[in-house]
């Protein structure tokens, strides 16, 4: 998804990203779910037009001589390239880096992969989040210290490396407009990762001490600060009091043994933390989680639900923020993915378009930004150039 992720960011802030599909060898993202109405289909999955909402596709099979022809084109074209080859791949294509920047030397290249583009295992190495996940660390901080590693819900340095990428890439086209220079970017999906984890990594370097698994969520430097159980089927509540004026307003709100006076000071609370869950989870299980939110928040204390699907769906928040957007597909119909994260006070953003179906602007970017004629795009398909 990373590669994705980060177009569709380009995108959303008003880029023309074009993105280069093959028949043969199609977008996994299109494998994967939810498919609308249940009904599997490379057009249909909601995942793949979430991370591709706003972009064009072409059709090109690059291991065909014309086809990579077409590529150098279209880089003559670009501002940037981004890709997330295995390490190795584009320059058995003679497509990487050094190749491009001879051709055009202002050219600014993205390269995402597990590990990066250098080091002693980078090249040849492949996978995906999940895996980006276990060489970060992140996967065995998670669970239960008597059980596996619980690991992250779902490929974990896919939605972790675009906020290192997007950013790089703007600092890159900042940088070549002021100076006409182009450049080459790694990154490096796994130490991405590390960036989230890295206190885990400073107690290792400080203490010689390896964090463990705890089974519960929050700081072991902060209390009250974890997940408490809420009224109804599985229905939970995140709570962070541990600053004092949080603390002060929760305990007016729960009273009962949370006035005791020995919980006044922060180190009090830290060594009394299981008496502090246990009075605050008693309180928080008989109430319904969102009005305990609502309580909290009035008094200043961050409190949040844990959401699900359809809390998100229902939030009055994310609706008046046009977090959702509708699209019409001609396959499936009306469907709902998200809109931009951002917008700009003097700058009107793009609308949300549905993800490109397969190759459903070759013609299109053949013409107007190739200029070829519809005689040699006709040839090009006839060859199998345009799979």
């Amino acid at each position: 998804m990373v590669g994705p992720v980060s177009g569709r960011y380009l995108a959303d802030l008003g880029a023309d990203v074009i993105k280069v599909e093959s028949r043969g060898r199609i977008d996994p993202l299109r494998t994967l779910g939810p498919f609308k109405d249940g009904k599997s289909g490379a057009e249909r999955s909601i995942s793949y037009h979430n991370l591709n909402a706003g972009k064009r596709c072409v059709a090109i099979n690059l291991k065909e001589p014309r086809g990579r022809d077409l590529i150098l084109r279209l880089v003559d074209w670009a501002d940037v390239v981004l890709e997330s080859f295995t390490p190795g791949v584009l320059e058995s294509l003679q497509l990487d880096y050094e190749h491009l920047k001879k051709r055009k030397d202002n050219i600014i290249m993205a390269s995402t992969s597990i590990l990066g583009q250098t080091g002693p295992h980078a090249m040849g190495t492949s996978g995906v989040g999940t895996m980006g996940a276990a060489m970060s660390g992140a996967s065995d901080l998670l669970g239960w210290p008597d059980r596996p590693p619980w690991g992250t819900f779902g490929p974990w340095t896919d939605g972790v490396a675009p906020r290192f990428i997007v950013p790089s890439i703007l600092a890159a086209l900042h940088r070549k407009s002021r100076t006409g220079e182009g450049c080459y970017i790694d990154v490096a999906q796994a130490e991405a990762g590390i960036q989230f984890v890295a206190p885990a990594y400073y107690e290792y370097a400080a203490n010689g001490t390896i964090p463990a698994r705890r089974g519960y969520a929050g700081s072991p430097l902060r209390c009250p600060h974890g997940v408490y159980q809420s009224a109804g089927d599985d229905r939970w509540i995140v709570i962070d009091a541990s600053r004092d004026e949080y603390w002060r307003a929760l305990r007016e709100i729960v009273a009962g043994a949370l006035l005791d006076p020995k919980f006044d000071l922060l180190i009090g609370r830290l060594r009394s933390r299981d008496e502090i869950d246990r009075a605050l989870g008693e309180w928080t299980r008989s109430r319904d989680a969102e009005e305990t939110e609502c309580i909290l928040q009035r008094a200043g204390v961050p409190a949040h639900i844990v959401s699900r699907a359809g809390d998100l769906a229902r939030d009055s928040h994310l609706r008046a923020a046009n977090h959702f957007k509708k699209i019409e597909d001609p396959e499936f119909g009306e469907a709902e993915i998200e809109g931009p994260r951002f917008w700009f006070e003097r700058t009107k953003l793009p609308e949300t378009r549905r993800g490109p179906r397969i190759g459903e602007h070759t013609k299109d970017v053949l013409t107007t930004v190739l200029g070829l004629s519809d005689a040699e795009i006709a040839d090009l398909a006839e060859s199998g150039v345009l799979k």
